[in-house]
């Protein structure tokens, strides 16, 4: 699993991560890609993206995108990824603690009152565990109709999440959810989880 992260607004950048991760993963560069096209994609009963063209069978992809920035990962098993911007300004805790009650269970609020109200650690760890929640929902692909308290980000069986701040956007929260997997580092600031 491959993940990389860029300026939102860079139409070329998925395709140029696509390459780089056909190039690394040793598979391939479909002719249509390494002339400049985009894949065509299709989506699944919920909403999760796919590659409906053969060329990309078995590789799967999940997209996230927050105040300026893209997360893309790429990976030959299912994926979600998540990203999101720290918001840390006075008073802002009380509308994410109000969130944590109507959407994480009683662990995960644990974990967020673990810092000082308002600091921007109790924040962060709000962050890291939403995006957590939606990189799993997305890694399922059954999204929102998941329900948000149904289930834990800790302890999930069979799954691996990581979360992260994203290198020189330190307020930047992005998590991945992949089945099991080892984390090193990436191309482009990226994160290779294997």
């Amino acid at each position: 699993m491959r993940l990389y992260h860029y300026p939102e607004g860079d139409s070329r950048a998925f395709c140029e991560a696509l390459a780089d991760y056909f190039g690394v993963s040793g598979r391939n560069v479909p002719a249509s890609l390494a002339s400049g096209g985009s894949p065509e994609t299709r989506k699944g009963a919920y909403g999760k993206p796919y590659f409906s063209e053969p060329e990309y069978e078995g590789l799967f992809f999940s997209l996230s995108h927050t105040r300026g920035r893209v997360a893309v990962g790429f990976s030959d098993g299912e994926l979600g990824v998540d990203c999101e911007n720290i918001e840390a300004r006075p008073g802002i805790e009380s509308r994410y603690e109000g969130i944590a009650r109507r959407c994480f269970t009683d662990d995960e609020r644990a974990y967020v009152d673990g810092k000082a109200a308002g600091s921007l650690d109790a924040v962060g760890r709000f962050f890291e565990i939403w995006t957590a929640k939606e990189a799993y929902m997305k890694y399922t692909g059954r999204g929102f109709s998941e329900g948000w308290r149904s289930f834990s980000v800790f302890g999930l069986p069979g799954v691996r999440i990581e979360t992260s701040r994203i290198e020189g956007a330190e307020h930047v929260v992005c998590s991945v959810c992949t089945q099991g997997a080892d984390v090193r580092e990436g191309r482009n600031g990226g994160r290779t989880y294997e």
